[in-house]
């Protein structure tokens, strides 16, 4: 069993009791809501696991713990990266329950498109890459603040993402119905969330690894 895996696992055993506020989340999201922003819907949860397992790191100094064991640093900040992947599994499944459930209670809900899917794991990707290098760079200083920004920007995100599909025609078409020639868009979006995601995390390591815990 990999270091990594017992890493993740580490984040998950911390932010389990937190799983249970979105069972109220998606209830009242499914009642009072339509199906227009099920890329937010997504986004939240997924933002907030990040946001919550890091809080519990600082909060309980898990950072100066987990650096006196025998694994590097480099495997501390490469483990935190990929845990992005199962927080934003978790939430796209949650989604998808949502959309199934909505339509048993007679809400005309489409299921979360493959298209919505790709722009929600960007919109995360990116907003992961900007907010770990500051975990690790203000560490318990700072970490409320960005915490509290962060969580502030995700709630009010849906009518910005809604601006920016007013902004960029092109994405709303492209995410309702497709367009031709987007592929080659499509595939420079993705590298270049790719090399985001790994200067970002470039970033934390350099910060990590020169850091006094």
């Amino acid at each position: 069993m990999s270091s990594a895996y017992l890493l993740i696992r580490k984040d998950f055993v911390l932010i389990q009791k937190m799983l249970l506020i979105f069972i109220p989340y998606y209830v009242i999201m499914g009642l009072f809501t339509d199906a227009t922003g099920l890329t937010m819907f997504a986004l939240f949860p997924a933002m907030l696991l990040l946001v919550n397992s890091c809080s519990l790191d600082v909060q309980h100094h898990n950072l100066r713990f987990v650096a006196s064991l025998p694994v590097s640093r480099c495997l501390v900040v490469r483990a935190k990266y990929l845990a992005l992947i199962p927080y934003a599994v978790f939430s796209i499944i949650c989604t998808l329950a949502l959309t199934f459930v909505a339509g048993a209670i007679g809400k005309e809900w489409s299921l979360l498109t493959w298209r919505e899917t790709v722009v929600f794991a960007v919109v995360f990707a990116v907003l992961a890459a900007i907010y770990l290098p500051l975990h690790y760079w203000l560490g318990q200083k700072g970490a409320q603040v960005v915490n509290l920004v962060f969580i502030m920007s995700i709630m009010f995100s849906a009518s910005a993402f809604a601006n920016l599909r007013n902004w960029f025609p092109a994405l709303d078409t492209w995410m309702t119905t497709g367009a031709s020639g987007a592929g080659i868009q499509l595939v420079l979006t993705v590298l270049g969330c790719a090399v985001v995601v790994y200067a970002s995390y470039l970033i934390s390591l350099h910060v990590y690894t020169s850091k006094d815990i």
